[in-house]
């Protein structure tokens, strides 16, 4: 008997339950596309395929530190969504719309756009479009240039060239990033962004 061929076979075994575990992976994470139009509104969270643009799209939330923008000693607010593997090219005359979404599937305020100085989590004095926003809005042009949707001087979009990473910041965040139980990701048509 070859004593070479148990590893071979071992080897081919690893390899082939990677692939299966790898195509189980993308199928779990797949979007559910909404409408009848060229360019549906998808759904999704994680990383995920946003099939409008074929491209992969990964978030992540940034945690502020411990203790600071009315987050309790120990936690942490949520200060930011990065928003990873966009491909401006591939997706023209495209608007991405993130939210978080808390348990029971309540969509969040991430961040607050009144004076009040506590999280929203700690006291519920956050109204949606009164006083704090849910939707962290970007959109690309017909040119491929990404911008954010309805500035303000309570959040950002900023562009790390060498990671390719957009990053959501507030300057007053409305939540624990504990809190957040899934980031959801909906892209659709930006008629009028040029």
């Amino acid at each position: 008997m070859d004593t070479n061929s148990t590893p071979r076979v071992f080897r081919a075994i690893l390899g082939i339950s990677l692939i299966l575990f790898t195509g189980v992976g993308s199928v779990l994470a797949a979007n559910i596309a909404i409408g009848t139009s060229a360019k549906p509104t998808e759904f999704g969270n994680g990383v995920f395929t946003i099939k409008a643009c074929d491209s992969w799209i990964q978030l992540n939330l940034v945690n502020g530190p411990t203790g600071q923008y009315g987050a309790p000693a120990g936690l942490s607010a949520l200060t930011g969504v990065t928003v990873q593997g966009l491909m401006p090219s591939k997706c023209p005359s495209t608007k991405f719309t993130v939210q978080a979404i808390g348990s029971g599937s309540t969509i969040l305020p991430v961040y607050r756009t009144g004076s009040q100085t506590v999280l929203c989590t700690s006291n519920p004095v956050c109204v949606i479009g009164k006083n704090s926003a849910s939707d962290l809005i970007l959109t690309v042009s017909s040119m491929g240039v990404v911008s954010l949707y309805n500035p303000d001087s309570y959040h950002q979009l900023v562009y790390n060239s060498t990671s390719g990473i957009y990053t959501f910041t507030f300057t007053q965040p409305g939540q624990l990033a504990r809190d957040i139980s899934t980031l959801t990701i909906q892209s659709s048509a930006a008629w009028g962004f040029g």
